[in-house]
Parts: C-alpha cells; structure tokens; sequence
C-alpha cells in the first residue's frame, strides 16, 4: 500500500491522532531553528557541554591520582562529578581528546547511538524504513527540546536511552532468544549502574527471570570491575555522594525560579515520598502480574520513571522518546487510542518553554492565582509523563489475568 492510502486509512480510523501527529512532527522539524532564535534571545541555553567538562575534570583526576569526588565548602558536592567511578571508563577516551574535539564527539556518539537504537526500535515494530524515512526520523530526534538540552550540556540521556533501545529490541526478540533476553537484562543493568536515578526503566526485569540475572550479572560485572580500577576508598566516597544526593533531592527550590533543565513534578508537595512510594510498589505489582505484557511493561517503566525518581531534570523526558513509539504502535495495532500517547510526547517536547510562558502569562492575566501554585501543577513534562505512564499501565493490567510463569 502507498503511503498516501496508509495515512488516508489512517486518517480515516484516527483523524485526531493523525492531526495531532502532524502537528508534533510539524514542531520538532521547527524546534532546531526556534532554539536557534531563542539562543540569539539570550531565553535558551548556548551548546556549552558544561557537564562533560566536569567529566574530563574527573578523567583527569583519576589519571594524576587525585580526588574524582570534591567537597565544596558548604560540604557537599554541589558542580562535582557525581557519577559512579566505573563511567569514568566511558568518558576518558573523550577527554583525551580535550576541550573543543572531545566534548561535541561524546555528543555525535550518543546522538548515534540512540538513533541507531530508535531506529531498530521502530523497524521492530513496524517493519523495515527506507533510508529517507531514517534520516527524516533522526532530525525529528534532534528537534525534540529534552533531547537537544541534553546535547548541548554533554549530558548522557542520549546515551542511556539509546542503550534502552537495544534493550527492547533485545527484549522483543527474547520471545525466540535467550541470549537476547539476557542481553535486554545487562543493556538494563549498564543503564542502571550509569545513573541510578534510572532505576525505575527496570521495571520489565521483574517481569522475565532471564533479563532479571542479565541485568544482576551486568551490575555485578561494573561493580567488581569498578573496585579492580579505583579501590574500595573512591567507592567508601561515593557512597558519601549518593547520601549527599538524597538527602539534596528532599530539599526544594525556589518555585519562582525557572531554568529549562528543571523538572518538579511533584515539588508543590512538602515531601513526595509517600506518594512515590505506592506509585514504584503498584507499578512493580503489575509488572510481576503482567508476564504477556512485556512490551508495554517495559514502556510504563520508561515513562513512569520521571516521576518516580527521586530528583528529575527535562532531560529524563528523553527516556519518554521509545516509551511513546512502543504505546503509539501498541493502541494502533489494537485499535485503541494512540492520540492519548501522541499527546503526552507532545507536552514532554514543550515542558519547558511551555512553563516560561505559563508562568509569565497566567498569573498576569489571572492575579488571584499563585505563581508557585501555576508553576507545580501546569508542568507540561508531568501530565505528558502521566498520559505515557497511563496508558502503559492500562494496558499492562489488562493481562494481569494471565498465570504466572517464573
């Protein structure tokens, strides 16, 4: 079928979907231009890879023997490298290459990873694309805002969401593959080891015993090779950082200050934990419950996670990005609703020149409203979060009914 008559059924079953789809490729086709103007604007952030220079900081102190960790003199670790000592293993070939090469090539290659990674995704589930079709998907990457804040702050969200889309093909192909199976589990296992604020994306190991030892044996794998490089003391020290980290994520910040990275889903509570807290226990309920539901069980872990981390930025949104291509195939197959997915990658895209411009316009035209209050409760990153997480929870309980088989 030619792909006007694809979209003409398509329109035909979804005309919403389409319509709204339209406009979300409309946007991110836009976005590199709109961020362009809103640099010269002085509004949006300058491509100044302000994290990776703190990694090539910590490259450098691992190579001259000194301190990786370092206190400020409020005590904490506050601009440091707050990342386990074994990704340092990761960085370095980067950071030899200095300042200027080093930082932008990290970049290229995270950017790589997670298109060659979605692209292997969608074709898993939607069949093979031709190379015009690939290449119009990467640009669509590069013009979704979490991803390009990512970028231009030489963060890893790239590259951990594009591990976790060789983790999902790993698990798709797993129904016929252990070994792959084994491989979705360690892909898991790196990403968690990489940033443990991610722990929440390994909610599908609950739900298969194989990508559960793939994930533990890649863990434990990091874990000893971490000791073997760096020695007990540098770990007895980043476990002072991770306590620095969560006693950090209990503390809130100023609801009147507004910066593209920050993402509060829940910060209008006094503390979240109790909330968090049920929410991480029933998502993990139905995952062990839902054992023929392993594709949507693996995106409710990837769009739940955002709001079930302890402290979140925009750029975790990038995890929502194979988390929707999963829901959107999954309720066209079935018939069901995939504007309702659509839609919440659409606000994720928006969140955080959406907030600027909620907050600055709603309280003005509405004085009785509190700022704070329109701050915390119109985060377009958090309904879009809870649309994703929604309906992969949905349909994750509808095979519940399905008997165990551990």
């Amino acid at each position: 079928m030619a792909l006007r008559d694809r979209l003409r059924t398509c329109y035909d079953q979804h005309p919403l979907f389409v319509a709204l789809s339209a406009l979300l490729v409309g946007l991110h086709l836009a976005y590199p231009f709109v961020d362009w103007w809103l640099r010269a604007a002085d509004i949006a952030p300058p491509f100044s890879f302000w994290d990776f220079g703190v990694y090539d900081q910590a490259v450098e102190a691992w190579r001259t023997n000194d301190h990786i960790y370092t206190r400020n003199e409020d005590g904490g670790y506050h601009g440091s490298y707050l990342y386990p000592p074994i990704v340092l293993v990761l960085f370095r070939p980067f950071a030899a290459l200095g300042r200027g090469t080093g930082d932008p090539l990290w970049i290229a290659c995270s950017l790589l990873l997670l298109w060659s990674g979605m692209v292997l995704l969608v074709e898993r589930l939607a069949g093979r694309r031709s190379w015009p079709e690939r290449l119009l998907l990467l640009w669509l990457l590069v013009g979704y805002q979490p991803l390009l804040l990512a970028m231009k702050m030489g963060q890893t969200a790239a590259f951990t969401a594009g591990l976790l889309c060789f983790a999902f093909v790993g698990l798709d192909r797993g129904m016929e593959s252990r070994p792959a199976r084994f491989a979705s589990g360690a892909l898991t296992g790196v990403v968690g080891v990489v940033k443990f604020a991610y722990a929440p994306v390994g909610t599908h190991l609950l739900a298969n015993r194989d990508r559960f030892v793939g994930a533990v044996v890649a863990g434990l794998g990091l874990v000893g090779l971490s000791l073997l490089l760096f020695g007990v003391e540098v770990h007895r020290t980043y476990i002072e950082v991770l306590a620095w980290g969560v006693n950090r994520s209990g503390l809130s910040r100023s609801p009147a200050l507004w910066l593209s990275p920050y993402f509060k889903p829940f910060g209008w509570l006094a503390s979240s934990l109790w909330l968090r807290l049920p929410a991480v226990l029933v998502v993990a309920a139905a995952a062990l419950l839902a054992r023929d539901r392993d594709r949507e069980t693996f995106a409710l872990g990837l769009a739940a996670f955002p709001l079930l981390t302890t402290l979140a930025y925009t750029y975790y949104l990038v995890a929502l990005l194979p988390a929707a291509a999963i829901l959107i195939h999954g309720e066209l197959e079935r018939g069901g609703r995939p504007v309702v997915p659509t839609l919440g990658l659409g606000l994720a895209a928006v969140h955080a020149y959406g907030l600027l411009a909620i907050t600055e316009i709603v309280p003005v035209a509405v004085p009785a409203l509190d700022r704070a209050l329109v701050y915390f409760l119109a985060q377009p990153g958090t309904w879009g979060c809870l649309l994703l997480a929604g309906t992969a929870f949905v349909r994750v309980v509808d095979g519940i009914e399905r008997p165990l088989s551990w």
